[in-house]
């Protein structure tokens, strides 16, 4: 068995550095040949708004706000209500694929209890809240300047504690992306950033190439890649240049910038792979298994902050556009600030039908309210007008042009999705591989109908979900009945075996002590024979272990019957051993003329008995 186990580990580890990049492919790659995907469209950028403004500083907020719970699990909290803490300070406990959660400036916790948290749902989540005390006193950072002589494994857990994940917008925890990462011969650095209006990575870039560098070294380090390629939409120039003089500066030749043309969803992930690579990632599949890891620009510049200056992550670059903003441009931002501080700060213009989206206009949220806090996967805050972006109308009938089918990068047929999505029918779904749409929101956005395509498959894709869930916890309860009935009966017989196997050593110690001789058969026996010879002597037994009581008269009558019983069976014991004659035709005769005798004197002796009293009676009279 152990040997079939082995060469099927072999065979599918065969099979799975069979699908790696081949050198070949990797030279094509390196020469500058580029790829294209199915679909795509070239949506208005309006990345001007925010791209012409530095990074500034969005400075402190009376209150932050910490989710603890990610991805529906409790991370363990290290603080308590009335706690101080400082900048930089854990608030949770790494465990499995949660990272740790710091705060990001200094104060006391204030309460720990439900928060809404920066999801669509809007379901509130177990979160630290801290009033800031406005000096923004720091731990001690401790860096790890020599990462170059650590093993990959303690950098991993290092970016663990450090809280890093990806900030590209899918909030993939790090450390169990390149954790899970084997045979790596391609790592991409994703700097499209492709949605409209945001443009946080296009100044991180500009502004900060020279970290994103070091990043780079580090995750290179821990993935040994064969090659590492920076991929750019081709009107980010601006950046482009800045990380071919970072590049240069710090002697990395080796590092391939990689500039793409501009279409809308490149940033993808698969877009990006089948851009740069040719090659789709299998269905299901992750791109490990091409030997591809894809980390975003600024989830290197956050290693790079983490292992070398030993900072977590307790801020990030977030793009504040639309034009119903007085101000716009790129802030940094602490994690936890909550976003009506920043509408406060930056002149939000509410007006009618005011819509706050989290994200770009494609792939974004809409919030139901701005007291939520801003986290780790917060890249852009965009308030438009009605004027800059009309409201749909509403939803119509689906007239089957197609165009959603034609436009779509992933290959998908939208409009069956779209009737499986509304009838359920989740058989159907899966034949039509639901599972693969990105919700880039390219379908909704050419739908000349204003069916919301993206808003049916991803209410369809938490049906699946909730359903997958409670079919596991079904069989996860029928699993653990049925360990239970094997687990009692098994005990059943474990303990009948326990009990016999004492009896027999009771017995035999008893043999021991009395010379050889089994007391206990023994004495059975000999009660068995006393019963079968003198039944009255059981009676008897039984009637005096009767409970008496204190009435004489009912001891009385107790002992009486006690006596008649016995009296009884021995009188049927004595006529069981008496002898019976033969019955033969003379004694049969003999018998019924003593019965007929009998019959005629009991006659005789009734009818005297009549006279006498007839007598009396006239005697009387």
């Amino acid at each position: 068995m152990s040997r079939f186990l082995l060469k099927l580990n072999l065979k599918n580890s065969m099979t799975q550095q069979n699908n790696l990049l081949s050198d070949e492919l990797l030279e094509k790659i390196a020469s500058g040949k580029l790829w294209n995907f199915h679909g795509g469209l070239h949506p208005t950028q309006n990345k001007i708004q925010s791209s012409q403004y530095p990074i500034s500083d969005a400075d402190i907020a009376p209150y932050l706000t910490f989710a603890i719970e990610q991805k529906g699990e409790v991370a363990q909290c290290l603080v308590n209500i009335g706690d101080t803490v400082l900048k930089g300070q854990a608030l949770t406990k790494a465990s499995d694929e949660m990272v740790v959660q710091h705060a990001s400036s200094s104060g006391h916790v204030v309460a720990i209890e439900p928060r809404s948290d920066l999801h669509p749902s809007g379901v509130p989540v177990l979160s630290v809240v801290i009033k800031t005390d406005g000096v923004d006193r720091s731990i001690n950072y401790k860096n790890c300047k020599d990462y170059i002589e650590r093993s990959a494994a303690f950098l991993i857990s290092e970016i663990q504690n450090y809280g890093i994940i990806g900030l590209g917008g899918a909030g993939f925890p790090t450390h169990t992306k390149l954790r899970q990462a084997k045979h790596v011969r391609l790592l991409i650095i994703n700097g499209v950033e492709c949605e409209p209006y945001i443009t946080s990575d296009d100044r991180l870039m500009q502004e900060h190439a020279q970290e994103i560098i070091q990043g780079i070294g580090i995750a290179e380090h821990v993935l040994n890649p064969k090659l590492t390629v920076i991929a750019i939409e081709d009107n980010k120039q601006q950046a482009i240049n800045a990380l071919q003089r970072a590049a240069k500066k710090l002697s990395r030749r080796d590092i391939i910038i990689r500039c793409i043309p501009t279409i809308y969803p490149s940033g993808s992930a698969k877009q990006l792979i089948q851009i740069l690579t040719g090659e789709q990632t299998p269905l299901g599949k992750h791109a490990n298994e091409l030997g591809i890891v894809m980390l975003n620009t600024g989830t290197v510049f956050s290693l790079k902050e983490a292992i070398l200056d030993g900072k977590p992550l307790i801020s990030r670059i977030v793009t504040l556009t639309g034009n119903a903003f007085k101000k716009k441009g790129n802030l940094n931002v602490r994690l936890g600030t909550p976003i009506q501080y920043l509408l406060d700060k930056y002149g939000l213009n509410i007006q009618d039908d005011q819509r706050l989206i989290i994200g770009g206009p494609m792939m974004g949220f809409t919030l139901s309210h701005a007291d939520i806090p801003v986290t780790k996967i917060c890249n852009c805050i965009l308030a438009p007008t009605t004027v800059e972006m009309p409201i749909k109308p509403p939803e119509m009938a689906c007239i089957r042009c197609s165009d959603c089918a034609l436009a779509c990068p992933a290959n998908l047929l939208p409009q069956q999705l779209l009737w499986y999505s509304q009838s359920k029918d989740h058989d159907k779904l899966d034949e039509y591989n639901l599972s693969a749409c990105i919700e880039c929101g390219i379908c909704s956005y050419v739908c000349p109908s204003s069916i919301p395509l993206v808003e049916y498959y991803r209410i369809a894709k938490s049906d699946i979900w909730m359903t997958k869930q409670e079919t596991r916890k079904i069989e996860i309860a029928r699993q653990r009945y049925e360990n239970r009935e094997n687990r009692l009966a098994q005990a059943k017989i474990n303990r009948q075996a326990k009990h016999k196997e004492a009896a027999v050593k009771r017995r035999q110690q008893l043999k021991d002590k009395n010379t050889g001789e089994d007391i206990t058969s023994t004495a059975l026996q000999r009660t068995t024979t006393n019963k079968a010879q003198n039944p009255q002597n059981d009676i008897i037994n039984q009637a005096s272990t009767i409970s008496t009581t204190n009435d004489p008269r009912k001891n009385a009558i107790a002992a009486a019957v006690a006596r008649a019983k016995a009296k009884k069976a021995q009188k049927t014991k004595n006529d069981a051993m008496q002898e019976v004659p033969p019955m033969n035709n003379e004694n049969i005769i003999e018998a019924r003329e003593k019965r007929k005798q009998k019959a005629r004197l009991h006659k005789i002796e009734k009818q005297s008995q009549e006279n006498n009293q007839l007598n009396q009676s006239i005697t009387d009279n």
